[in-house]
């Protein structure tokens, strides 16, 4: 059995639609999509039913689904905060069927092959607690490749390295009874397999806004369990179109009513690093500073601090469609 391992779409139908393309051409039967579908890409509707469609899978939910969840029943004359436009704008452009679908999901799953048993999550907090999450994760990620010289390969290739002599992580790895272990979350793409056992870790990274640094592709993985029970997992990237996602996101309406969050993310998109964690620690000074308690932020706070965060960004040369985002 070969399985397409997904996570972390966020409204991204394009980058969706290049990886199931792929992962058919690659042999794959069977899909495991590993949470967040909706919030960040203006296509939310188009991905639930892209992933509904299919139907030798297994879903679950990520945390921002739970975003959504909140809002049901809730009076929208007083959605006039700027953080959460684009949750509004994203509740507001789901289909009732496709958002009862997206909630109606479990949070984790159990699956078996071959003998071998598959566990899914979001997060790799649900098996291994906080510590390998906290250690490893876009925002670590984006500090460290501020270094002189450093290069996205390497420093994927650093996590499997520092794993291995990591007492707390072994640790954390000890305590699971062998099988695979699948979840999303961090935005890296990233597997292990243990020493002493027969335990695999699968993340495999996030298809719709990865933030390893790798700026040309996007994520997923091949996990192929055979007859005989051996298992094979491959970590694949798809070329994709950052240039044509930007232009067309920049058109759409999440754009025009999310505009703060959907420059945001741009940025990300176009850097594959973390941006969204470090301006709403920007947005938290600046509220303090100007002693406005109101949570969450009020358009004009969450306006002007993007302005002054953004002209704060330091920009490669020669990225003119970043630039645009924070003029």
């Amino acid at each position: 059995m070969r399985y397409a391992v997904i996570s972390d779409i966020h409204g991204n139908l394009p980058a969706l639609q290049a990886v199931l393309e792929d992962s058919r051409k690659q042999g794959a039967s069977h899909f495991l999509f590993a949470g967040d579908y909706c919030i960040s890409g203006p296509w939310p509707d188009e991905c639930i039913a892209a992933i509904s469609a299919i139907s030798d899978k297994h879903v679950i939910r990520g945390n921002e689904e739970k975003y959504l969840e909140d809002l049901i029943g809730k009076d929208q004359s007083l959605w006039t905060d700027g953080q959460m436009q684009v949750s509004y704008w994203c509740y507001r452009n789901i289909g009732r069927e496709h958002l009862e679908y997206l909630l109606g999901l479990p949070h984790r799953a159990d699956l078996e092959c071959s003998g071998i048993k598959i566990h899914m999550a979001h997060s790799s907090m649900d098996f291994l607690g906080t510590y390998p999450f906290y250690t490893w994760n876009s925002v670590t990620v984006a500090q460290r490749s501020r270094n002189p010289g450093s290069v996205p390969e390497k420093l994927l290739a650093d996590i499997k390295r520092e794993w291995d002599r990591d007492d707390t992580f072994l640790n954390a790895v000890s305590r699971l009874e062998d099988g695979i272990y699948i979840f999303g979350h961090s935005h890296i793409q990233w597997s292990y397999k243990a020493e002493i056992s027969e335990v695999y870790l699968i993340n495999p990274g996030s298809c719709g806004l990865p933030l390893d640094g790798i700026k040309d592709s996007i994520p997923y993985t091949i996990l192929e369990i055979t007859d005989d029970r051996q298992v094979i997992i491959e970590e694949k990237r798809v070329p994709f179109d950052k240039e044509s996602y930007i232009r067309a996101v920049i058109q759409s309406g999440q754009y025009r009513e999310a505009n703060v969050w959907s420059r945001v993310i741009l940025m990300e998109a176009a850097t594959a690093l973390e941006h969204m964690h470090f301006f709403l620690e920007s947005v938290g000074q600046y509220a303090e500073e100007i002693g406005d308690m109101r949570r969450p932020f009020a358009p004009d706070t969450w306006e002007n601090a993007f302005k002054l965060w953004g002209r704060a960004q330091l920009l490669d040369p020669g990225e003119e469609l970043i630039q645009a985002f924070v003029d």
